[in-house]
Protein backbone atom coordinates (compact mmCIF):
# COMPACT_ATOMS: atom_id res chain seq x y z
CA UNK A 1 0.00 0.00 0.00
CA UNK A 2 2.84 2.39 0.84
CA UNK A 3 4.37 1.63 -2.56
CA UNK A 4 1.10 2.51 -4.36
CA UNK A 5 0.78 5.77 -2.38
CA UNK A 6 4.39 6.70 -3.16
CA UNK A 7 3.89 5.93 -6.85
CA UNK A 8 0.67 7.99 -6.92
CA UNK A 9 2.45 10.98 -5.34
CA UNK A 10 5.27 10.73 -7.89
CA UNK A 11 2.80 10.64 -10.80
CA UNK A 12 0.80 13.59 -9.46
CA UNK A 13 3.95 15.62 -8.85
CA UNK A 14 5.16 14.89 -12.40
CA UNK A 15 1.81 15.94 -13.89
CA UNK A 16 1.72 19.12 -11.85
CA UNK A 17 5.15 20.14 -13.11
CA UNK A 18 4.02 20.31 -16.77
CA UNK A 19 3.11 23.92 -17.42
CA UNK A 20 2.69 26.35 -20.27
CA UNK A 21 5.37 28.98 -20.64
CA UNK A 22 6.66 31.32 -23.32
CA UNK A 23 8.67 29.72 -26.09
CA UNK A 24 12.42 29.69 -25.41
CA UNK A 25 14.98 29.72 -28.20
CA UNK A 26 17.35 26.76 -28.18
CA UNK A 27 20.87 27.83 -29.16
CA UNK A 28 22.79 31.10 -29.20
CA UNK A 29 22.17 31.89 -32.89
CA UNK A 30 18.43 31.38 -32.42
CA UNK A 31 18.42 33.40 -29.18
CA UNK A 32 19.91 36.40 -31.03
CA UNK A 33 17.46 36.07 -33.93
CA UNK A 34 14.53 35.66 -31.52
CA UNK A 35 15.51 38.91 -29.78
CA UNK A 36 15.73 40.80 -33.11
CA UNK A 37 12.75 39.36 -34.97
CA UNK A 38 9.24 40.75 -34.90
CA UNK A 39 7.09 37.71 -34.13
CA UNK A 40 3.87 39.72 -34.34
CA UNK A 41 3.98 40.29 -38.11
CA UNK A 42 1.55 37.90 -39.79
CA UNK A 43 2.45 36.10 -42.99
CA UNK A 44 -0.61 37.52 -44.81
CA UNK A 45 0.43 41.08 -43.94
CA UNK A 46 3.83 40.55 -45.57
CA UNK A 47 2.19 38.87 -48.54
CA UNK A 48 -0.13 41.84 -49.20
CA UNK A 49 2.34 44.61 -48.30
CA UNK A 50 5.69 43.03 -49.17
CA UNK A 51 7.79 46.18 -49.71
CA UNK A 52 6.90 47.53 -46.25
CA UNK A 53 8.50 44.46 -44.61
CA UNK A 54 11.44 43.75 -46.91
CA UNK A 55 13.95 45.00 -44.30
CA UNK A 56 12.15 43.60 -41.25
CA UNK A 57 13.34 40.41 -39.59
CA UNK A 58 10.36 38.15 -38.97
CA UNK A 59 9.88 34.82 -37.22
CA UNK A 60 7.48 32.21 -38.54
CA UNK A 61 6.82 28.52 -38.05
CA UNK A 62 5.62 25.73 -40.25
CA UNK A 63 6.08 22.17 -41.44
CA UNK A 64 8.99 21.19 -43.68
CA UNK A 65 7.73 19.76 -46.96
CA UNK A 66 11.07 19.45 -48.73
CA UNK A 67 14.78 20.16 -48.18
CA UNK A 68 17.48 20.62 -50.82
CA UNK A 69 21.22 20.83 -50.14
CA UNK A 70 23.91 22.39 -52.32
CA UNK A 71 27.53 22.09 -51.25
CA UNK A 72 30.06 24.82 -52.09
CA UNK A 73 33.73 25.08 -51.20
CA UNK A 74 33.14 26.75 -47.82
CA UNK A 75 29.41 26.46 -47.15
CA UNK A 76 26.34 24.32 -47.56
CA UNK A 77 23.27 26.06 -48.95
CA UNK A 78 20.05 24.64 -47.53
CA UNK A 79 16.68 25.35 -49.16
CA UNK A 80 13.59 24.54 -47.12
CA UNK A 81 10.12 24.41 -48.65
CA UNK A 82 7.84 25.15 -45.69
CA UNK A 83 4.07 24.98 -45.25
CA UNK A 84 3.56 28.01 -42.97
CA UNK A 85 1.34 27.49 -39.93
CA UNK A 86 0.28 29.91 -37.21
CA UNK A 87 2.25 29.34 -33.99
CA UNK A 88 1.24 30.63 -30.54
CA UNK A 89 4.89 31.04 -29.35
CA UNK A 90 4.22 28.94 -26.26
CA UNK A 91 5.82 25.79 -24.87
CA UNK A 92 2.94 23.72 -23.50
CA UNK A 93 5.19 21.12 -21.85
CA UNK A 94 4.61 17.37 -22.01
CA UNK A 95 4.77 15.29 -25.18
CA UNK A 96 3.24 17.72 -27.70
CA UNK A 97 5.00 20.85 -26.53
CA UNK A 98 4.28 23.05 -29.52
CA UNK A 99 0.93 23.81 -31.12
CA UNK A 100 0.48 24.85 -34.71
CA UNK A 101 -2.68 25.68 -36.61
CA UNK A 102 -4.15 22.82 -38.60
CA UNK A 103 -4.66 25.12 -41.57
CA UNK A 104 -1.91 26.18 -43.94
CA UNK A 105 -1.30 29.93 -44.11
CA UNK A 106 0.84 29.74 -47.26
CA UNK A 107 4.27 28.77 -48.59
CA UNK A 108 7.66 29.90 -47.37
CA UNK A 109 10.86 29.21 -49.30
CA UNK A 110 13.74 29.50 -46.84
CA UNK A 111 17.38 29.88 -47.79
CA UNK A 112 19.91 29.12 -45.05
CA UNK A 113 23.71 28.96 -45.18
CA UNK A 114 25.74 26.60 -43.00
CA UNK A 115 29.51 26.99 -42.70
CA UNK A 116 31.72 23.97 -43.13
CA UNK A 117 33.01 21.69 -41.61
CA UNK A 118 29.32 20.73 -41.26
CA UNK A 119 28.32 17.78 -43.43
CA UNK A 120 25.13 17.25 -45.38
CA UNK A 121 24.71 13.81 -43.80
CA UNK A 122 24.69 15.45 -40.36
CA UNK A 123 22.26 18.19 -41.42
CA UNK A 124 19.87 15.54 -42.74
CA UNK A 125 19.63 14.09 -39.21
CA UNK A 126 18.54 17.48 -37.81
CA UNK A 127 15.78 18.42 -40.25
CA UNK A 128 13.46 16.19 -42.25
CA UNK A 129 10.21 16.60 -44.15
CA UNK A 130 7.35 16.48 -41.64
CA UNK A 131 9.33 18.24 -38.90
CA UNK A 132 8.20 21.57 -37.52
CA UNK A 133 10.60 24.43 -38.23
CA UNK A 134 10.91 27.91 -36.80
CA UNK A 135 12.56 30.31 -39.23
CA UNK A 136 13.94 33.78 -38.62
CA UNK A 137 14.92 36.11 -41.42
CA UNK A 138 14.06 38.89 -43.84
CA UNK A 139 11.65 38.49 -46.73
CA UNK A 140 13.66 39.03 -49.90
CA UNK A 141 11.38 37.95 -52.74
CA UNK A 142 7.79 37.08 -53.43
CA UNK A 143 6.66 34.87 -56.26
CA UNK A 144 4.75 31.77 -57.22
CA UNK A 145 2.47 32.20 -54.21
CA UNK A 146 5.39 31.93 -51.77
CA UNK A 147 7.49 34.32 -49.76
CA UNK A 148 11.22 33.69 -49.95
CA UNK A 149 13.01 34.29 -46.68
CA UNK A 150 16.77 34.80 -46.22
CA UNK A 151 17.21 32.97 -42.92
CA UNK A 152 19.34 34.26 -40.08
CA UNK A 153 18.48 31.22 -37.94
CA UNK A 154 16.38 28.06 -38.12
CA UNK A 155 15.24 25.57 -35.52
CA UNK A 156 13.88 22.22 -36.68
CA UNK A 157 11.68 20.40 -34.14
CA UNK A 158 10.83 16.70 -34.38
CA UNK A 159 7.27 15.97 -35.42
CA UNK A 160 6.43 14.15 -32.17
CA UNK A 161 6.66 17.43 -30.24
CA UNK A 162 3.97 19.13 -32.36
CA UNK A 163 0.20 19.13 -32.12
CA UNK A 164 -2.12 20.59 -34.79
CA UNK A 165 -5.10 22.57 -33.56
CA UNK A 166 -7.70 24.66 -35.35
CA UNK A 167 -7.45 28.34 -34.56
CA UNK A 168 -4.04 28.34 -32.83
CA UNK A 169 -2.58 31.82 -32.76
CA UNK A 170 -5.92 33.55 -33.42
CA UNK A 171 -6.44 36.85 -31.68
CA UNK A 172 -8.93 36.93 -28.83
CA UNK A 173 -12.41 37.48 -30.19
CA UNK A 174 -11.64 36.21 -33.69
CA UNK A 175 -13.92 33.54 -34.99
CA UNK A 176 -12.30 30.11 -35.14
CA UNK A 177 -13.38 28.11 -38.22
CA UNK A 178 -15.23 24.89 -37.50
CA UNK A 179 -13.26 21.68 -38.00
CA UNK A 180 -14.47 19.44 -40.83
Amino acid sequence: MKYVALLLCAVLTGCASVSTQSYRPYKNREKKAYARADRSIPFDEVKTNFQAYAETEVAWAGIIDDIQFKENERTIQVAFDVDHRTFDWMDHGGGSRYRLSAESAGRIKVGWTVDKPARISYLKTLAKPGYMIIVYGKPWRQGGGAIQLAATAVRPIKSGAVEFLPGVGKEAGEEVPAAD
